[in-house]
């Protein structure tokens, strides 16, 4: 299939957005290699902005098998830690705001985001209590992966669907 051109920037949490740290090996949330790989396909960048430093992290999206994935990594360890902006900042650079678009599961997460001046997805698949209390601080609450990426296809304007 041919890689499409969208000029964007989707920067992801790591610890309860891509990967599930609460099991003893860590594991990727269900659908989101493929979610991932879509959004390689359709020509966005993605980053990883987390509060685990930079070399755990590498070395987790390593053993997972989607390093090659992201273009960039800021990890606690690179500078100020979340919810300071430092990251999405220097992980931006070359975007304009409106281009980039954060994935995160802790309030750290959104306040960073919304201090930046950036659109936010909170990401409750790993804890579902949270939906409620993030509904009062971002309009895009996804309760799966999958709805996620219908956030995604929003803000960036895409057609996921793959039927012919």
């Amino acid at each position: 299939m041919k890689k499409l051109n969208v000029s964007g920037l989707i920067i992801f949490d790591h610890d309860g957005t891509l990967v599930n740290t609460n099991d003893h090996d860590y594991t990727l949330y269900s659908g989101m290699r493929e979610l991932l790989q879509l959004l390689k396909l359709h020509g966005l960048h993605l980053s990883v902005w987390t509060a685990r430093s930079n070399q755990s992290t590498t070395q987790s999206l390593a053993r997972l098998d989607i390093l090659d994935l992201f273009d960039d990594i800021y990890g606690h360890d690179d500078g100020a830690p979340k919810p300071n902006a430092m990251g999405l900042e220097r992980l931006s650079a070359g975007y304009t705001k409106n281009q980039v678009l954060h994935i995160g599961d802790s309030r750290a997460d959104i306040e960073g985001a919304q201090g930046f001046g950036i659109e936010v997805i909170a990401a409750c698949w790993n804890n579902p209590n949270q939906v409620q209390n993030f509904m009062q601080k971002t309009s895009m609450v996804a309760s799966s992966v999958d709805d996620c990426k219908e956030f995604i296809a929003k803000k960036f304007n895409l057609n996921f669907d793959t039927k012919k």
